[in-house]
This record gives C-alpha cells, sequence and structure tokens, in this order.
C-alpha cells in the first residue's frame, strides 16, 4: 500500500469511528442467516412461504417493526422495495392499509397473489379447479421458451412436463386461477431444477433430482396449491396492499404519504437478480427477449458489475465514496474494473432513493433500512453509517442503527482487513425519522 493511500485510509477509519460514534450501531454480533433480516421465518409462515425469496426478511420482523413504529392503525405502511410482498402482507394481517413498489415484474406478479383478498365464492372455484387439474391425465404443449440456456437448467423429461402444465395453466379462463397456479408452479423451481442459486447466479446439483413426468410433477403442483387453500382460509387480511410497477428511482407521488416505511434496498455486493431470478423470470414469462432483462437492469439501482449503466441525469452521491474510497480503490488491483463505477452510482441511487422517498412521507415518518455491508479491495464499505449521513445531509434524523449479524466476505477479502476493520462487514437495520424539507 502506497503512503497516500495510507493516509486515504486512515482518514475513512476516521470517519468510520466518528460516524460510529455518533449513531452508535448496536445488536447481534455472532454470524448466522437465521435472523430477523432473513427470509427462512416465512418459508414456515402461511401465505409469505407461498414463494421463497432468499433476499426477503422475516414476518416477525415486520410486525415488531411496525408495532414498535405505529402510532395508529390509520398510518400507511410502505416498502419502495417491495420484494415478493412480506411488508404489505404482514401490514394487512396487522390491519394497515400498505404500498408496495419494484421494478422486479416476478416480485411484483408474487405480491400481488399473496396480498389478494380471495373471496369464498374464488375459494370454491379454486377448490374446483384444483380437483379438474388433479384428474388430467396429460396435456399438449402449446408454449414454449425461447432461452437455451434455461432450458439447460432441467431434465429433459421434467422440462416437457413443466410445459404441459405452462400450456394447461394459459388455458384457464379465470385470471385468478392462472396467477396462483403459475405462482406455485415458479414456487417449484428451485426443487425441480437440475441447478440451484449459488452467489450471483446458478451451479448444478451434487444431487440431482429425479425427473418428472406430468403426473409426478402434477402431484407436486397439487400438493402446493392445497397449501395455498389452507392459508387462504386460516389467514384473515384487515387491510389492503396497493402495489406500483415502477422504479422509486423516478419521481412518483403516493396516494397518500406514508408513516412507516420499512425496505431492503439490494446490496452493493454485485449481484445481479435478473441472473439469479433469471429461470423464474424467463418460466414466468417477465422475460420472453434478451431486451426485457435489459430493460429490468435499466430500472434497478446500480448495485452490480455485471451491466453498463447509462449515465444517470442527477448526482445524489456522497464525498465518502467520491473523495475517500474511490482514490483508494483506484490504487487496487480490483477484480473488475466496474467496482468503481458500481460504487458511486450505488450512493448516487441510495440519495436518489431517498430524496424520491422523502416527498412521500408525513411529517416524524419512521424509516427502517436494512442493508448489507461489502467490501472491496481490502477497503470495507460500511454501506450503513454512510447511509445515514447520507439521510442527515437530505434532512433525515438517524435514530438507531441495529446490527443483526456478522457477514462473512470472500476469504481474499477477509485477509486483507484488520480485526478494527472486520466489524464493518455486518448486515444492519438503518432507522430514520423524516424532520424537515429536503436542502
Amino acid at each position: 500500500m502506497t503512503q497516500e493511500n495510507k493516509i486515504l485510509k486512515a482518514r475513512l477509519m476516521d470517519i468510520y469511528q466518528a460516524l460510529e460514534n455518533k449513531y452508535n450501531p448496536m445488536g447481534l454480533t455472532i454470524g448466522t442467516y437465521d435472523t430477523p433480516v432473513n427470509f427462512n421465518e416465512s418459508l414456515r409462515t402461511p401465505i409469505h412461504r407461498w414463494y421463497g425469496y432468499k433476499e426477503g426478511f422475516s414476518p416477525s420482523f415486520v410486525n415488531e417493526f411496525v408495532s414498535k413504529y405505529s402510532r395508529s392503525l390509520e398510518d400507511i405502511i410502505f416498502d419502495p422495495f417491495g420484494g415478493v410482498g412480506t411488508t404489505g402482507l404482514e401490514a394487512n394481517k396487522m390491519g394497515y392499509n400498505a404500498y408496495l413498489m419494484d421494478v422486479n415484474p416476478l416480485g411484483i406478479f408474487a405480491s400481488t397473489v399473496k396480498t389478494r383478498h380471495y373471496s369464498d365464492i374464488e375459494v370454491d372455484h379454486f377448490v374446483n379447479e384444483i380437483n379438474l387439474f388433479e384428474s388430467i391425465e396429460k396435456w399438449p404443449i402449446t408454449l414454449s421458451i425461447d432461452n437455451k440456456t434455461i432450458v439447460k437448467y432441467f431434465d429433459e423429461t421434467t422440462w416437457n412436463s413443466l410445459l404441459q402444465i405452462k400450456s394447461y395453466i394459459s388455458k384457464r379462463g379465470d385470471e385468478t386461477v392462472r396467477n396462483l397456479f403459475s405462482l406455485a408452479l415458479l414456487s417449484l423451481i428451485g426443487e425441480i431444477s437440475t441447478h440451484h442459486k449459488n452467489g450471483n447466479g446458478v451451479k448444478k446439483k451434487r444431487m440431482l433430482p429425479e425427473p418428472l413426468s406430468f403426473s409426478a410433477l402434477k402431484e407436486k403442483l397439487v400438493g402446493r396449491l392445497s397449501m395455498y387453500i389452507g392459508d387462504i382460509k386460516n389467514t384473515n387480511l384487515k387491510g389492503e396492499t396497493t402495489i406500483f410497477y415502477q422504479s422509486n428511482l423516478e419521481g412518483y407521488a403516493l396516494p397518500s404519504k406514508a408513516d412507516i416505511v420499512l425496505t431492503s434496498p439490494p446490496y452493493a455486493n454485485c449481484f445481479d437478480y435478473s441472473k439469479v431470478y433469471l429461470t423464474e423470470l424467463w418460466v414466468g414469462g417477465f422475460f420472453t427477449t434478451k431486451e426485457d432483462q435489459k430493460l429490468f437492469r435499466d430500472k434497478s439501482v446500480i448495485s452490480h458489475v455485471h451491466y453498463r449503466w447509462n449515465p444517470r441525469n442527477e448526482t445524489y452521491g456522497t464525498n465518502i465514496i467520491n473523495n475517500l474510497i474511490v482514490p483508494i480503490l483506484e490504487k487496487k488491483d480490483l477484480w473488475s474494473n466496474n467496482i468503481i463505477p458500481m460504487l458511486k452510482g450505488y450512493f448516487s441511487d441510495m440519495g436518489k432513493f431517498l430524496f424520491n422517498l422523502s416527498k412521500n412521507l408525513n411529517e416524524g415518518a419512521t424509516v427502517g433500512i436494512v442493508v448489507g455491508n461489502s467490501v472491496y479491495g481490502g477497503t470495507p464499505i460500511a454501506t450503513d453509517v454512510i447511509l445515514a449521513r447520507q439521510a442527515e445531509e437530505l434532512g433525515y434524523k438517524c435514530i438507531n442503527i441495529k446490527v443483526y449479524r456478522k457477514v462473512i466476505a470472500s476469504s481474499q477479502q477477509m485477509i486483507l482487513l484488520s480485526d478494527y476493520e472486520k466489524k464493518y462487514v455486518r448486515e444492519s437495520l438503518v432507522v430514520l425519522k423524516w424532520i424537515g424539507e429536503t436542502k
């Protein structure tokens, strides 16, 4: 490390420490994935479990946050990175109305299906449709998916069965039935595919699943649909969710300003969710051409290095990144030349997100943002305290940073960190209050 870099690194650590002293992050320090900001609990909870989403957080996390900061059941709950609807669904169960926003069509679809109020008549019709489907012995393939990569992620027998069932679903006259069947089928992808999600993409499984005939895949789907029926009958949604399919980086105006925000933006960890969920996006029909993937990335937060975004029109970045971290990383041998522009773009996007959000908040609104810190070139990127400082420059007040777990970066990065620096590699909840107009 050059003398100049040593000076810059020391200055960065001084700023981090000053921000630590100001915000006093407290909480868990153990390395675990079974935390409130992890989706594991959702996989055991009615309706939440309809579609697994490893980037989501738990229902109890939403419940505890809303219960702590809500002043009235009239409060509006908002999740601007809505994911698969965990915030909206749990808020509805508690009796609140909620708004969700996202650029991911898969998430929008899952949220729409999960937060819908199903009438008794619709449930009875759904049961009849399941019984009818169960009686079908075969079905002609009338649909295709024009992506050779996706086809390789399935055994041929299973793939043909998948297309048969998709073809059957497409012929159902009732949109509600089609949506429930489609979500159930998408929820099985991870189980029936020969590949599993691994980091920023997929990897072939060591133990391959058995090929599934039409009858065998139908049986699995019926089991999942039957679970849906039970969950609908045993869940009381007392509130309504309104869902917006758009980027929160664009100007927007909610029908009513929000009182509580709980969300988790993409982390600056180089994960490209158009790749991680590529199979589901194509099988679900959300992507039909490569242009669809490009449009998805165009509207997404700059958080990975696998795409070159068009320059954003406005800059809401931070001097910590632009004047300290960037000069440090410019002297490093990074694994991608796009890491530096990614980090600059990420924090600029986070600033724009906070600015647009502020225009849709009631005075005194509470905002909870789950973030994950990262490491590049042996330099910790302390997103939690950096974001808190950005927010305060925009008229928010940081009232708390709660650390939920340590995050383990790659071994190549961890060995470059001092013991002191390792404390910044963590996942946290940044809690803000909206107290004034943006500057």
